[in-house]
């Protein structure tokens, strides 16, 4: 039996279908940074994508690494947190897997690397070291 999908408050619905769509009508709303901690300096944050409704917002929202200077890649590319509910052709709500692999595509169609990128150059993290021993040790570090 497939696990339910838990969403917030304020959930949105959109249909698949119309994904390509949404992703044109979604916009930068914040990055945030994770301040490396003791003896790791790779930096990390979070970043969040909204669409302003009349009476609503959807947003997504995952965390991210710097690979190296100039580079950020996700952190679990099927680790995407959302308040969207996505339809399929019936109107029947996704399997989460489904959801997760589509959420996935959707972060994918973004320009979310310029944004973040703009932040890491505002912000003030320190020195830092970038996560060059490889994707599944960085990702280790940020989700310790």
């Amino acid at each position: 039996m497939p696990n339910p999908i838990k969403l917030p408050e304020g959930s949105v619905c959109w249909p698949v279908a119309a994904l390509s769509t949404a992703a044109q009508n979604v916009h930068h709303a914040q990055t945030c940074l994770h301040r490396p901690r003791a003896g790791d300096n790779v930096v990390s944050g979070v970043t969040r994508w909204e669409r302003s409704y009349a009476d609503s917002c959807a947003w997504i929202e995952w965390d991210w690494l710097e690979m190296s200077e100039g580079t950020v890649a996700q952190a679990d590319p099927l680790n995407v947190r959302s308040n969207v509910l996505l339809l399929d052709e019936r109107g029947r709500p996704l399997l989460s897997s489904r959801r997760r692999a589509t959420l996935a595509t959707l972060v994918y169609l973004l320009p979310w690397q310029g944004p973040v990128l703009d932040r890491l150059r505002l912000g003030d993290v320190g020195p830092r070291r970038t996560a060059r021993s490889g994707p599944a040790r960085a990702r280790q570090r940020a989700l310790a």
